[in-house]
This record gives structure tokens, C-alpha cells and sequence, in this order.
């Protein structure tokens, strides 16, 4: 216990029945001293944790820059499926056409084949009667 807390203790429990505050008596400059010390030691404490605040703030902010910059590339790539979603939509709207178009060619040339070899039996197997 630091001397000035026990020599307050003592001046405390000399003064209890006064119920006031006596501020302790020290002899030469040993209260100055501790009280210098106590407060050179509250300077450090308060620069540390300033110096631990800035480091803490200054990787905060990267760290925020850092979420942005992926909440940035998520919505970039939510953007691009979506892209790619209506761009294959279209592909296979397309593909189904063109399957449609060569159903039709291909029932197109089997009626014409049936045609042509309905005329082969009904001409004597030559197309020209």
C-alpha cells in the first residue's frame, strides 16, 4: 500500500467521529513525489490506450473498406448470374424454336416421301406417269 493511502488510512480512522475530511500530513516532498509518479503513470496509460485506440480505429477501417469492396463483388456477381440467367433462357427459347422448325422440315419431307412413294407404286415404280 502506497504510504500516502496509509497515512490517509490512519488520519481516517482518527477522524471518524468528526465525520470530515482531513487531508493527509506528509513531511518533505514524498507526496508530491508518489502523486507525480501516479500521475506521469495515468499519462502513459492514457497515451497507450490512445496509441491502441488509433491501431484499433485504423483496422477497423480497413476492415470496413475491405467489406465493402466483397459486398461490392457479391452484388457484381449477383448481377452477372443474373446476366447469364436470362442469357441462357434466351439460348434455350431459341434452341426450342429451331428444334420446332426441324420437327416441321422433317414432317415436311416424310409427307413428301410418303407422297412420292405412294406416286412409285401407283406409276409402276416410276415417278413419271
Amino acid at each position: 500500500m502506497p504510504s500516502w493511502a496509509a497515512s490517509s488510512n490512519n488520519n481516517n480512522n482518527n477522524n471518524n467521529n468528526n465525520n470530515s475530511y482531513q487531508p493527509p500530513t506528509y513531511s518533505g516532498s514524498a507526496y508530491q513525489e508518489e502523486q507525480s509518479k501516479v500521475v506521469e503513470d495515468s499519462l502513459k496509460t492514457n497515451y497507450d490506450a490512445e496509441g491502441t485506440a488509433a491501431a484499433i480505429l485504423s483496422q477497423m477501417t480497413t476492415q470496413r473498406y475491405q467489406l465493402q469492396a466483397a459486398h461490392d463483388d457479391v452484388w457484381e456477381m449477383r448481377e452477372a448470374t443474373e446476366k447469364a440467367k436470362k442469357e441462357l433462357e434466351d439460348m434455350y427459347a431459341k434452341s426450342r424454336a429451331k428444334k420446332k422448325r426441324l420437327h416441321i422440315i422433317i414432317a415436311m419431307l416424310a409427307i413428301t416421301d410418303a407422297f412420292l412413294f405412294l406416286r412409285l407404286l401407283n406409276c409402276g415404280g416410276s415417278f413419271i406417269c
